[in-house]
């Protein structure tokens, strides 16, 4: 499993190569947004207290490479994405998909998009 900083940086190091600079800044920010998302509406899911073991950020990496952000959404990427068996209580998925729904929605608004701007 990575970590929050590892899946960051090997998200800059992939859109870098890809697209350059500007690539580095939008790869690497989606991808550790994503697993801000995840691991926030895991853990706001469940009464674990470390929910950081039970993720894999690099299936949230590939997703998010592949769809965007909106991949956090997808209950199949949040199916792959969380390991059930590291988490201390039950995993009601449907929680976690709207919670990340929730997280994910927060998070491209405070980025300045709303759904007015055309």
């Amino acid at each position: 499993m990575f970590g929050a900083y590892t899946i960051g940086k090997k998200a800059v190091q992939f859109g870098y190569k890809r697209y350059g600079v500007p690539g580095a800044v939008a790869s690497g920010g989606a991808a550790l947004a994503g697993y801000v998302v995840v691991r926030r509406a895991l853990k706001s899911s469940t009464n674990s207290g470390d929910v950081t073991s039970a993720i894999d950020a690099g299936e949230i990496k590939r997703a998010v490479e592949r769809e965007g952000l909106a991949a956090v959404q997808d209950r199949e990427t949040l199916d792959s994405a969380i390991n059930k068996e590291k988490l201390d209580s039950v995993v009601d998925m449907d929680d976690v998909q709207s919670s990340a729904a929730e997280e994910s929605d927060e998070m491209a608004d405070s980025d300045g998009e709303t759904d007015t701007d055309a």
